[in-house]
């Protein structure tokens, strides 16, 4: 089902809500996967938004196509959406199409909200993951961004979490973390465990 719309300017930095909103507790991964990608998460939606922070913290700060079907490719489940089709590789190609893009140094990725759209049972979530981008080159700019997608549990390789088959989610609302917006939208203060 869709999410909150909101407006584009909404993914700018704005005051915080003046109440500290609900929290979610993300457990830490337990190892190393393909792709570099950090893995080990638990059978339960939390480790599933863990895995997706993952990946997506993969992709976009390694921010090239190349490196986004390195990583689609070794975390997607069998008839999950091709590269081509998935939402972060045309954010990869919009962020490279800019000037920015072009003259990026560094791009670095917070998670910092995150939510369970839904579930159905222990070995299918719906996850979405709030991150706090940065991106530096001559200048340096903030946005808010969001992403959902469906995961799926894989007993293989020790148990894992994968972008599951099926049509992806939609869009997630990209709020600027901690605003009353992003409560409305469902986002939860993202917390770690101690690890």
């Amino acid at each position: 089902a869709p999410m909150l719309a909101v407006p584009p300017e909404a993914s700018s930095p704005a005051p915080p809500a003046a109440n500290r909103g609900p929290s979610i507790t993300i457990p830490p991964a337990g190892r190393v996967g393909p792709a570099n990608v950090p893995t080990g998460y638990p059978q339960t939606p939390e480790g599933a938004i863990a895995q997706l922070a993952a990946i997506d913290t993969a992709v976009l700060q390694g921010m090239s196509i190349e490196r986004t079907h390195h990583v689609h490719d070794l975390w997607a489940a069998p008839g999950a959406p091709p590269t081509e089709s998935w939402v972060l590789t045309g954010n990869v190609q919009a962020f490279l199409g800019t000037a920015a893009g072009q003259q990026a140094a560094h791009v670095s990725t917070t998670p910092v909200a995150a939510q369970v759209k839904g579930f159905d049972g222990p070995g299918w979530v719906v996850a979405c993951v709030l991150f706090d981008v940065t991106a530096r080159a001559t200048t340096q700019a903030r946005m808010a961004y969001a992403h959902c997608e469906r995961m799926e549990w894989s007993d293989h390789d020790g148990g894992r979490w994968l972008i599951a088959t099926g049509t992806p989610p939609s869009r997630a609302p990209s709020t600027w973390p901690g605003t009353a917006l992003a409560r409305q939208a469902g986002w939860r203060t993202w917390t770690s465990v101690e690890e």
